[in-house]
């Protein structure tokens, strides 16, 4: 998806609710099949942390541990004299050729047709989610858009420490986009708590800045959390969601004919909010005090007596929830009135 949908997308979420919110108000806000259908969309929002443990397995090329920190693989021991002809670096997200590597005699050589070396590390991201979703009763179905800026990480050989080096990767940020369909089901439910377990399942693309989209081919990944919300309103909720995230990507290294699978399984906790669609217009009655749903004439409307972050008891409001009675002075009287 290139800059421009994904803008089309953000757009079309904000249209959605901008031409549902005056269709209420066209409405009447008479309470119609589609008044009903519009109240079952909500926009969440979110950010938070996350880590990823990258790790990945070199099997079959040779690799050249170089003195000063440099490390390639190359075509399994094809040395030519004191030296390798060929040998890549920066496997991890853009294959580059080196020719001609000298051998030193500190330096460290290792086959790995007969001991692989799985390199291990982890990094942090930090991403930025929206997403559109319908709910039908206790499910939840729609989809969504994630932009994460993830740091990359140190990784540390699981076999020869004393010969082989960790490495990082020649860049230190960069971008993760995921397109994914969203799926869940509420667990639990009260007044003003509710407990959703939800899917992710979809696409990502790695930031071609950083990651070269000649030698990388994403797959498919799987986001899978539990959504604990708080209402602060009838229309409005906060939520801390942790989740767990299973993806994968291979790059093949061009000169040695050898591509290899990268994991990134990642755990993330992320906080946003939740705002839906009114399916009720806002009372038009200037002197209205009614602080939930209710009646004028043959019409529904919503309660004008509270913002949309502030929590009301959806049977009989609260507003004040401590009358006056029972406040400040008035608590040591017998009759405060």
């Amino acid at each position: 998806m290139s800059s421009l949908q994904k803008t089309l997308f953000v757009l079309l979420v904000i249209a959605f609710f901008i031409t549902g919110a005056q269709a209420q108000s066209k409405k009447g806000a008479q309470n119609s099949a589609f008044s009903k259908f519009l109240g079952g969309f909500s926009l969440h929002a979110s950010t938070g942390f996350g880590a990823t443990f990258y790790n990945h397995e070199i099997n079959g090329p040779g690799i050249l541990q170089k003195t000063d920190g440099n490390v390639y693989i190359f075509n399994n021991f094809y040395t030519v004299g004191n030296s390798i002809d060929t040998g890549y670096s920066g496997w991890v997200n853009n294959a580059q050729a080196s020719s001609n590597i000298p051998v030193d005699d500190q330096d460290f050589l290792l086959g790995t047709d007969s001991v692989s070396v799985k390199y291990q590390g982890v990094g942090g991201s930090i991403p930025i989610s929206l997403t559109l979703s319908y709910t039908y009763d206790r499910y939840r179905f729609g989809g969504g858009i994630t932009y994460e800026q993830s740091f990359s990480a140190k990784f540390y050989p699981n076999v020869e420490a004393n010969n082989l080096q960790a490495f990082r990767p020649d860049y230190v940020t960069a971008s993760i986009i995921r397109y994914y369909a969203y799926l869940g089901g509420e667990v639990y439910r009260s007044k003003r708590h509710t407990i959703a377990v939800d899917a992710m399942v979809g696409t990502f693309k790695l930031g071609k800045k950083k990651f070269n989209p000649d030698q990388v081919k994403t797959k498919l990944f799987v986001n899978i959390g539990v959504s604990f919300e708080r209402s602060l309103s009838e229309y409005f909720k906060v939520f801390i969601r942790p989740s767990a995230e299973f993806k994968s990507y291979e790059l093949a290294v061009p000169g040695v004919g050898y591509t290899i699978n990268h994991a990134m399984p990642a755990l993330y906790v992320n906080i946003g909010a939740v705002i839906r669609m009114p399916n009720f217009k806002k009372c038009p009655v200037s002197q209205c005090h009614a602080q939930i749903n209710h009646r004028h004439g043959r019409k529904v409307y919503r309660s004008k007596m509270h913002p949309f972050w502030k929590w009301q008891d959806p049977d009989y409001g609260q507003n004040y929830p401590e009358l006056i009675k029972y406040k400040g002075k008035n608590k040591k009287k017998k009759n405060p009135y």
